[in-house]
């Protein structure tokens, strides 16, 4: 049983589409592929230190009701898919449809550190 209420946390859902500007140079546009609510589970300082893992490799899984849109975009881009949440910009490392039953989908993310 899903709970509606868990999904709380507003997100972005975007892909980086390079377009020429007015002047013949190239421009990059963020152009966005949905806005829905999400879950947000971030892996644990202490799960993190018991794998023996580095901390770069911390993933952040956003989880989301079912968009083909979103999965369409994903697979069709090569993989080139972002999420903006809280300011902060994470790449899509893994997207999962939980059990292939079109309900739920888990993005398994990885935070953009310049």
């Amino acid at each position: 049983m899903i709970n509606a209420g868990d999904y709380n946390k507003k997100i972005s859902i975007y892909q980086i589409e390079k377009m020429e500007d007015n002047d013949g140079f190239v421009a990059k546009n963020e152009v966005i592929i949905l806005k829905p609510l999400s879950k947000v589970k971030t892996t644990k300082g202490y799960t993190l230190i018991a794998n023996g893992s580095d901390f770069e490799k911390a993933y952040t899984n956003f989880t989301i009701r079912y968009s083909k849109k979103v999965e369409d975009a994903y697979y069709n881009s090569n993989r080139d898919v972002y999420v903006k949440y809280k300011d902060k910009i994470y790449t899509v490392e893994y997207l999962n449809n939980v059990d292939e039953a079109n309900i739920e989908l888990e993005m398994q993310c990885k935070r953009v550190t310049k």
